[in-house]
């Protein structure tokens, strides 16, 4: 892919990572727009790069529990691209989709609930990271799971359906061999 840089010392869960250059724009932004607050603009940064590489991680880390080798993860302006094996089974592709809103979810809720809770946002340097990584991170998670093919909801939703399915066949019966109930052979 055009006009990214991999960030040679950096992989996650065996992906490369590679970040496109509009990246770097917006985190120049952020260095100029926190001239007041310098202690702010790194914390800023970094929560604004946690959203697009957790939601990515997510998807890396469910590709390997399902044992599929993650190989890079591009991360641009508003958004992430994890690529991995390709899943030999719907299911898979469906739970791996999942991956990435549930990793964002996992992060957002509980800054949320703190910072309802115990003013979190009014703890120095928290304000950054309760707004990217909580607030901003479970609105994007929502808007990923619309049911679009651009989308994560693409493929994610598909898992019900299949989960619905499997549920609903019959299950194999077979012969017991050992035990009580085996039969007898004299």
């Amino acid at each position: 892919m055009t006009g990214y840089k991999r960030i040679t010392f950096l992989k996650i869960f065996g992906a490369r990572v590679h970040v496109h250059w509009s990246v770097f724009i917006v985190m120049g932004g952020i260095l100029m727009m926190s001239y007041r607050h310098p202690v702010l603009a790194p914390i800023t940064i970094c929560s604004y790069l946690g959203i697009l590489l957790l939601h990515e991680s997510g998807h890396a880390f469910v590709a390997g529990r399902l044992g599929y080798r993650s190989l890079d993860i591009y991360l641009g302006f508003l958004h992430g691209l994890c690529c991995f094996q390709a899943p030999e089974t719907r299911k898979d592709e469906a739970i791996i989709a999942w991956g990435g809103v549930l990793a964002q979810f996992a992060v957002a809720i509980p800054l949320i609930v703190l910072a309802q809770t115990i003013s979190l946002g009014d703890v120095p340097g928290m304000g950054p990271v309760v707004a990217f990584l909580g607030y901003l991170s479970a609105l994007t998670a929502f808007v990923n799971l619309a049911p679009s093919r651009a989308l994560d909801g693409g493929k994610a939703w598909a898992l019900f359906p299949i989960l619905w399915a499997e549920r609903r066949k019959p299950k194999k019966r077979g012969s017991v061999t050992k035990g009580p109930w085996s039969p007898r052979k004299d």
